[in-house]
């Protein structure tokens, strides 16, 4: 065996030995400071001096070893107190924080930081391309639908059956189709147009009105002479000197036509 491992081996031994010593010797010696103990390197044993071991001293050869039964006091704890600081209460802490004050006077801070800086203002984003002029036909996927711009006109218009279009122009708008007629919005005038049975309908009140309506291709004036369409309630039962209705109610909605 050689001399670092010999060593190693003692240490060791002796560390394990004192630890055991220790639990004895408080137990043994509970009424003295120091606890006193020999080391035997031939076996490697250590044992106890003492009244109870019956031992005063070591036996020839044996290393004398000593040790205190408890160690020094510890200081005692100092208590400290907090208290939160509002921003200027101490020129220690110009944006507040904290303060710790223990028992022997001794002051400490946790202070605010300072606010940060503000950042730069941003960058006004570049104005986006102003748009191409557009001439052209966009057609639907399926093609039934198709939208012409120009500088004529647009033109939106279904061009599968059943045909319809909406046309507008420097002269007005069209809405139209073969199957249902023409409406025509144009500065000349308003037409509707049909090219087979054309029925209007409203589920109260219908009423036209202008300084001359024709029907029929022939003009008369409603409620006026001549011709018209009046109610009952719009007319005097009583024939008039002229041989004519007397008209009541010339502003009403007629709903019975005199003769011409």
């Amino acid at each position: 065996m050689t001399l670092f491992h010999r060593r190693s081996v003692f240490a060791f031994v002796l560390g394990a030995m004192l630890a055991a010593a220790v639990l004895v010797g408080r137990s043994a010696f509970a009424t003295t400071d120091t606890i006193s103990a020999c080391f035997k390197p031939s076996n490697g044993t250590l044992y106890l001096l003492g009244e109870s071991s019956g031992r005063d001293v070591c036996q020839p050869g044996d290393i004398p070893i000593s040790w205190n039964t408890s160690g020094v006091n510890g200081q005692d704890g100092v208590s400290v107190t907090s208290e939160s600081l509002a921003p200027g209460e101490d020129e220690a802490c110009p944006n507040g924080g904290s303060k710790f004050t223990a028992a022997n006077d001794n002051i400490s801070y946790a202070c605010n930081g300072t606010n940060g800086q503000d950042g730069v203002d941003g960058v006004d984003g570049v104005d986006g391309v102003d748009g191409e002029d557009f001439a052209g036909t966009f057609t639907s996927p399926n093609g039934q639908y198709r939208l012409a711009v120009s500088d004529a006109g647009v033109l939106l218009e279904r061009t599968a059956q059943p045909l319809a279009k909406v046309e507008i122009t420097s002269g007005g708008v069209q809405i139209g189709g073969p199957s249902f007629g023409s409406l025509k919005l144009l500065p000349s005038g308003t037409t509707l147009d049909s090219p087979t049975t054309l029925t209007v309908h409203a589920q109260s009140l219908f009423s036209a009105s202008g300084a001359l309506t024709a029907i029929g291709g022939s003009p008369i004036l409603l409620n006026g002479s001549g011709c018209g369409v009046l109610r009952g309630t719009d007319v005097n039962p009583i024939i008039g000197p002229t041989g004519g209705a007397t008209l009541l109610n010339p502003n009403g909605s007629p709903t019975v036509r005199t003769t011409c």
